[in-house]
């Protein structure tokens, strides 16, 4: 058997491990509710959102299984949607309320977004106040709530999740700034280690990179070019479709794949990377694009939030590059590209069709 032949096996091989494997990842999307939370004396107000697609462990509202739910679906079972949700979603002040009543609702967008307005009465005025997210247990397990209390320049956010499901606060001193600070910085560096399809688009961006002065400029110039689209779509200033940015993030994926294994760079990579980043900009801002924050503190969460995503992504070159260095030096080198670029290619192709076609 000729090298090329043993090169071309073992990129099959591993290929075809890439066609099973990719369900694994594709399970993964970034869960994330949102919501608003206001006091008028004994009465609290929550507006919460949530993509009734992550519903994935609680009741299917499509009565008609066509892949979207509407309103006149949920009017049907709208006392089911206000158990659902009162029943993984608390407030406390610190007892019980009295009263929990889903005031209002609709569902819009593409992503097909339920915004709930739930109303909880207690018997005096709220002052401490304290609010249980368990929503994870009827999405999934990585699931976060991004919680906003209060408005414009006075509004202060939390996140709850499995590992911090619940917040206790004074509700006239507020959530310390710091707080939101770390929550923010810490939902970036989430977002990139739970972000399969940016990873796969970095592991294939990094390996043909041998120096590290080449490493420094292609790090830079995604970190640019998705910081820009980052701050533009979070702050509404361009809008694109997510099925066609998620579509355009896995075309990234098996585009540099293909470059990888065929040795041939199409287009200079400095240039591949600052595109495609522009691309994947976008998807960040899937994460903070539904909260409707208020510019006034919008600045500190956005670029709490791109810290974050470029701590998670330092991290994880840190600890690719090393790896990549060695087999540079290993007589398998160029095996371990091909086979390592056409399961990437495999993953990016397998992502597009499903969000292009399926999703």
């Amino acid at each position: 058997m000729t090298r090329l032949h043993k090169r071309l096996c073992l990129a099959l091989l591993v290929g075809l491990i890439g066609l099973v494997a990719p369900r694994a990842a594709l399970a993964h999307d970034f869960s994330t509710s949102y919501s608003v939370l206001e006091v008028e004396g004994p009465v609290v107000r929550i507006t919460l959102t949530l993509a009734l697609a992550d519903l994935h462990e609680g009741p299917d509202f499509d009565a008609d299984g066509d892949g979207r739910v509407r309103k006149g679906e949920i009017a049907l079972r709208g006392d089911l949607l206000h158990r659902t949700i009162t029943g993984h979603f608390e407030v406390r002040a610190p007892d019980p309320p009295l009263t929990a009543v889903l005031a209002d609702y609709e569902v819009s967008g593409e992503a097909n977004l339920a915004r709930m307005e739930l109303v909880f009465g207690f018997d005096r005025d709220v002052t401490d106040l304290t609010v249980v997210s368990r929503l994870d247990r009827i999405t999934q397990p990585d699931h976060r709530h991004l919680l906003q209390i209060g408005h414009q320049s006075e509004a202060r956010f939390a996140v709850l999740g499995s590992d911090a499901p619940e917040l206790t606060i004074d509700y006239a001193a507020g959530i310390p700034l710091w707080v939101t600070i770390l929550e923010f910085i810490e939902l970036g560096v989430e977002h990139i280690f739970t972000g399969y399809d940016h990873l796969a688009f970095l592991v294939g961006l990094l390996l043909l990179t041998t120096r590290l002065l080449s490493l420094v400029k292609i790090v830079t110039f995604f970190t640019i070019a998705h910081s820009v689209t980052l701050v533009l779509a979070t702050l509404g200033v361009v809008t694109v479709p997510s099925r066609l940015i998620e579509s355009l993030i896995a075309l990234s994926i098996a585009w540099v794949a293909i470059e990888n294994f065929t040795g041939k760079t199409l287009v200079h990579r400095r240039m591949v990377t600052f595109g495609f980043g522009l691309v994947h900009g976008f998807g960040f801002s899937n994460v903070l694009a539904g909260m409707g924050l208020d510019r006034s503190q919008l600045a500190v969460s956005l670029a709490s939030f791109n810290v974050g995503v470029e701590i998670g992504q330092v991290l994880f070159v840190a600890v690719l590059f090393p790896i990549l260095l060695l087999v540079g030096r290993h007589r398998w080198k160029e095996h371990v590209i091909s086979a390592a670029s056409v399961a990437i290619m495999c993953l990016g192709f397998y992502w597009f069709v499903q969000r292009a076609f399926v999703a």
